[in-house]
């Protein structure tokens, strides 16, 4: 059983990056505004591997959809637009904050509990589970 279990060890290790070389941190969903069904997500992706890697895609149970957003200013004007893919540069991390990169999440299944369980994927095929808290932007 031993040799088993070191040798699992001994293919994630070789492997140049994971699921474990994408730590996702501070990942908070934005209450909605009463009677909306749509909100914002916001956390910290950090790549501790030597490759870039790219989210692809965001699942939660309590979403019918998850987009990756950016802000742009055109001719003083602040728009959002759909990102297909979000590069996570090697060893750097990014961050969605508010007014900034984010999640838009749609057709919310209200309401919200404060711990909300979702899924982010990657480009190599690997995803990472993770929860974030609902906050209030009042409080």
């Amino acid at each position: 059983m031993m040799k088993f279990w070191l040798g699992l060890c001994a293919i994630f290790l070789s492997s140049s990056v994971s699921a474990a070389d994408i730590l996702v941190t501070d990942a908070k969903v934005r209450e909605p505004v009463p009677g909306r069904y749509m909100s914002a997500g916001f956390l910290t992706l950090k790549n501790t591997s030597d490759e870039a890697r790219s989210l692809v895609s965001v699942k939660a149970p309590w979403a019918g959809i998850i987009e990756i957003h950016t802000h742009t200013h055109e001719d003083g004007i602040m728009k959002m637009r759909q990102l297909e893919t979000l590069e996570i540069p090697a060893d750097s991390s990014v961050v969605l904050k508010s007014g900034g990169l984010h999640l838009m999440l749609f057709r919310l299944q209200l309401p919200l509990a404060d711990s909300l369980p979702m899924t982010l994927c990657f480009d190599n095929g690997d995803c990472v589970d993770t929860a974030a808290q609902l906050y209030s932007p009042l409080d």
